[in-house]
């Protein structure tokens, strides 16, 4: 077998990975005629001795598995430069050698995966790579503690912030979604037990060592009142409703006498504890009674507490795109956040060391966090840096104001010179790029087919359940990629656009099965192919399904009853008409409900039911009403009002 040969001929060459066993594969590709195999099959030969070389190594245990990891890493690099093996191969060495080692060498070896950032983002490695590699983190994240591995997940997220652009959108919270699966378990009234006192659990020597701190007597109503302020930190939007702001403000200023009256004392660490200071664990919140009297007594504690408010403040009165129109303060809520505001930032200057200086950092957070809300109000757009030449840069004199000339100028020297004025430079520009722009769209390097692998290659990946990607973020979702691999399609066979009694009408299920269908063909192909004997009086080729046009008809896209190939695709914003009769059957009579909520006024629920006079005509009406006028009329956003009124079944339907 060719395979198994040039395996035997690899293994005696990579036993010291370094510039020499480059050239000596080269050699042996060049002198071994008889194997006949494409370029793309000798990779693939080449990535699969790889992984398996380097995985025996790493199984053996060697003592110096960082080094192991650092040279073939820098080995596979050169590999791809030098064309023979495949690009996501150091991104697959690493996440082989993280597979089968412990989580403290992972952590060693991840400096690797640092350290080579600026590698994987050249256009070599970085479309080929990047899902691995966000699947190689997301295999690490899952296996660590976020409250024990903190530090490493830390690295691990930083590198993905680094790695990838700024505005890649599958790393956005573009909805301004809040984990509302982030509760905070305490007592309640019932299990509550007022009588246990924590001092009788300590020793006398801790008794002693803490008499320098003056503790707070934590009784039910303190300790009841402190963490149900969890929730609304947890979810913001409870604060609009009046009889939860009423409760929240009651808690809050409850809170804050505490606070004021029980100011804390900087306790100055020994020498033998010095050297612990800076290394800190963040577990989730414990909430058990006997300790809320040493919590309170703690200074990054109550830190975390007033960060949280101001966080809270910061959102009720931002502008934020995705929040009902109806989620408004008033102007006595305003002056309420106002002074409280200013209590936090007393309080946090109060609190020591370094509270003033403490304060500046939150401050410069918080404006940080301003722009960044921007930002995501805008759409997200494209953040380019300006590049400045290194001789330029210094003590450069303001650009004096450029005067703008008069249009009739402009258009009179455009028309004597032959050329059209569109008003927008780059319309300008590519109007007049040629005299003849007929004869310029028939250039030859416009002339270009790309093939179906390297086309669909990304899509495949992003249907692969492990990456966790969103519908709205994958490629078959994206009309303008639907549109240019239709037209590849119909370029490559005319089955896919054969007549059918069971049509496919969306578009993107349209895409995934073809997708899905003819890659898994052609790998099953590829890896058949290279399982067999090559001949060397026989060309070896890679059978394509698209050659053979062995496409299902029964996959079409058509409707039996159009006349012309057209392929609807549907707004992926809206919700269907069917689902809209399905959601509105199970809400029924409890569409005022739902009414209200959505900000309609009593006037117009009263109207809906003088022109429909069922209850089910009535919640379809509103439902209709509602897709075509709200400013954002997604799934997610509906799916979020019927479950704050408990109406979980019609949610259900718009998730399913």
């Amino acid at each position: 077998m060719a395979v198994s040969t040039y395996r035997e001929e690899l293994k005696k060459i990579l036993k010291e990975p370094n510039s020499t066993t480059i050239a000596s594969i080269k050699k042996t590709v060049q002198e071994n005629n008889y194997f006949n195999l494409s370029d793309a099959d000798r990779r693939s030969i080449l990535d699969q001795v790889l992984r398996c070389y380097v995985l025996d190594i790493v199984l053996s245990k060697p003592p110096n598995i960082y080094d192991v990891c650092k040279m073939w890493t820098s080995f596979t690099i050169e590999l791809v430069r030098n064309e023979m093996c495949t690009a996501i191969m150091p991104v697959v060495i690493l996440s082989d050698m993280f597979d089968v080692t412990t989580v403290d060498l992972c952590e060693k070896m991840f400096d690797h995966v640092e350290t080579n950032v600026n590698v994987l983002k050249e256009s070599q490695f970085f479309m080929a790579c990047k899902n691995n590699l966000l699947r190689m983190c997301n295999d690490l994240l899952r296996r660590l503690s976020r409250s024990r591995n903190t530090v490493f997940c830390g690295r691990i997220l930083l590198f993905l912030a680094k790695f990838f652009p700024f505005s890649e959108r599958s790393g956005l919270n573009i909805v301004s979604e809040f984990n509302l699966e982030n509760v905070t378990e305490y007592l309640n009234e019932n299990n509550f037990d007022q009588n246990e006192d924590l001092q009788d659990s300590m020793t006398e020597e801790e008794t002693k060592s803490d008499t320098i701190i003056e503790k707070v007597n934590v009784d039910k109503n303190l300790y009841l009142k402190f963490w149900a302020l969890q929730d609304y930190f947890r979810n913001p939007n409870q604060c609009y409703k009046a009889e939860h702001w009423k409760l929240f403000i009651s808690h809050t200023e409850f809170i804050f006498s505490i606070f004021q009256s029980h100011k804390l004392e900087h306790v100055s660490r020994t020498d033998t504890e010095s050297t612990e200071q800076n290394i800190h664990y963040f577990p989730k919140y414990l909430t058990n009674h006997k300790l809320l009297e040493l919590q309170l007594s703690d200074v990054n504690f109550r830190r975390y507490i007033l960060i949280q408010f101001l966080l809270l403040f910061q959102y009720l009165d931002a502008p934020v795109k995705f929040k009902p129109d109806n989620f408004k303060i008033k102007p006595d809520q305003q002056e309420w956040i106002k002074n409280s505001i200013n209590n936090i930032y007393e309080l946090i200057n109060n609190t020591p060391p370094d509270g003033i200086r403490f304060s500046e950092v939150v401050k410069n957070i918080l404006q940080r966090e301003e722009q960044w809300n921007k930002w995501k109000n805008d759409g997200c757009p494209e953040v380019v840096k300006r590049l400045i030449p290194a001789s330029d840069q210094g003590d450069m004199p303001a650009p004096k104001r450029r005067l703008r000339k008069n249009l009739g100028d402009v258009i009179k020297n455009m028309t004597a010179n032959n050329k059209v004025f569109l008003g927008d430079p780059e319309l300008t520009k590519l109007w007049n790029f040629k005299p003849d722009n007929l004869e310029a769209c028939k250039g030859p390097e416009r002339d270009f087919l790309p093939s179906f692998d390297s086309f669909f290659q990304e899509a495949f990946e992003q249907l692969d359940p492990e990456l966790c990607i969103e519908n709205q973020y994958k490629k078959v979702n994206d009309g303008n990629f639907g549109w240019r691999a239709l037209r590849l399609l119909a370029r490559k066979s005319p089955h896919f656009f054969a007549q059918s009694n069971n049509p496919i009408h969306k578009l993107s299920e349209y895409l995934e099965n073809m997708i899905k269908k003819t890659m898994n063909k052609e790998k099953i192909s590829i890896n058949q192919g290279s399982d067999k004997h090559v001949s060397p009086n026989k060309e070896f080729k890679k059978e394509s399904v698209m050659d053979t046009e062995e496409v299902d008809i029964s996959e079409g896209i058509h409707d039996e009853n159009e006349n012309e190939n057209n392929v609807e695709v549907e707004d992926n914003n809206k919700i269907p008409k069917q689902i809209i009769d399905q959601v509105a059957a199970v809400i029924g009579e409890k569409w005022t409900l739902l009414a209200e909520k959505l900000g309609y006024q009593p006037d117009e629920i009263k109207f809906v039911k003088t022109i429909k006079t069922t209850p089910l005509d009535q919640a379809t009406y509103l439902l209709e009403v509602w897709v075509e006028d709200a400013e954002n009329p997604k799934p997610e956003n509906l799916i979020y009002i019927l479950e704050e009124i408990q109406l979980n079944e019609a949610a259900n339907i718009l998730k399913s």
